[in-house]
């Protein structure tokens, strides 16, 4: 599962980034024609349990309605994605859809969820992924070493879907911008730094957090790379990192109360993060006076409270794991706390993809 340490992921058969994607462009003033059914709308993935039978993909459509297992109602007679779905992350056309258990990523059209291919070589337990120069990068938490020095990173070329690799310490959460791919390392109190590559020359660049920072998610904005941390030994902390120089320009310690912090988001200038139940807010400039606490929802799951979160286009999305039997709740708020819609989305919920 997907917030549960590596040790209850072995026992649970192994399974968090939220990722978003830019709207088009307007093509001049002109209305955007919808690319396909799944256009405009977004993603919840589900990742379900042992059984692959029980893991889909759910969308919602501008208008709110909500379409389930909607991969296997455009491909009726394609390979199953597999279980313990993890991720997914997006080309400009496709969508990755990443599976721990199945130690694969499904292929589809981002638009129509057409079917195009499976990889399955050069990948053990893999968790995040992203997109730069026509490769996608994605994560491995491979075996138990500590330190995560089995960890590595599969290189999938996206001409032919050939696939490659190279080791990473701790590799785990991935972003990319402008040609430069980001991965974050560290996960449970382990590693404490964020890796810079240069997808055009492959050269890298590690940026060191401090012993004991490990980062648990993370976003770009502006130019700029925030980083929330988890320190067992001290408080956590969210770094903003100048994508320019590859600097540390701001380091936010938060309140001791919020030690289980987590789920980073970055939304017009204010950081959201969760902690447990609740969601908070500090903004951009780390001013303390910032911090507050815009809602707290009741869960009754033992694994999966909080168990997706993103901040898009003036909303709030939350998914609850539920019992990771039987299809869980998921809920849209308001930036003010207040809840606005919920869904019935599938065998543990556990992300959201805005496709709009």
């Amino acid at each position: 599962m997907k917030q549960i340490n590596k040790l209850v992921l072995l026992a649970l058969a192994s399974t968090a980034i939220i990722t978003s994607c830019s709207s088009d462009d307007d093509n001049n003033g002109t209305p955007d024609v919808p690319k396909g059914t799944y256009d405009n709308g977004y993603f919840i993935l589900n990742e379900g349990n042992s059984n692959p039978a029980t893991a889909s993909i759910a969308f919602v459509d501008q208008e709110g309605v909500l379409s389930q297992d909607i991969f296997r109602t455009e491909n009726p007679d394609a390979p199953e994605t597999g279980s313990y779905l993890q991720s997914m992350f997006f080309s400009d056309t496709h969508a990755f859809i990443i599976s721990g258990q199945a130690n694969q990523v499904t292929v589809v059209d981002r638009y129509t969820f057409e079917y195009i291919t499976t990889i399955d070589s050069d990948l053990a337990s893999p968790r995040y992924g992203a997109v730069a120069n026509g490769k996608a990068y994605v994560t491995n938490s491979n075996g138990w070493e500590a330190g995560g020095a089995d960890d590595f990173v599969t290189v999938i070329n996206l001409t032919d879907y050939s696939t490659s690799t190279f080791p990473m310490e701790n590799a785990e959460g991935v972003t990319e911008e402008d040609g430069f791919v980001y991965f974050s390392n560290g996960y449970y109190g382990s590693g404490h730094s964020i890796t810079a590559l240069n997808s055009n020359n492959n050269e890298t660049e590690v940026i060191d957090l401090g012993e004991g920072n490990s980062p648990n998610s993370l976003e770009e904005e502006d130019g700029y790379l925030y980083v929330l941390t988890q320190n067992f030994e001290d408080t956590s902390k969210i770094f903003k990192i100048d994508l320019s120089s590859n600097s540390i320009s701001m380091q936010i310690t938060l309140p001791e109360d919020l030690s289980a912090a987590k789920q980073l988001n970055v939304e017009d200038d204010v950081i959201y993060f969760t902690n447990n139940t609740s969601v908070f807010k500090v903004n951009t400039s780390g001013d303390e006076d910032s911090f507050d606490k815009v809602l707290e929802y009741t869960s009754n799951s033992e694994w999966g409270a909080m168990y997706g979160f993103a901040v898009e286009d003036d909303k709030i999305y939350i998914a609850d794991g539920g019992d990771f039997a039987s299809n869980a709740p998921t809920y849209e708020y308001n930036l003010s706390g207040t809840q606005l819609t919920s869904y019935s989305a599938g065998i543990g919920p556990n992300s959201f993809y805005f496709n709009d």
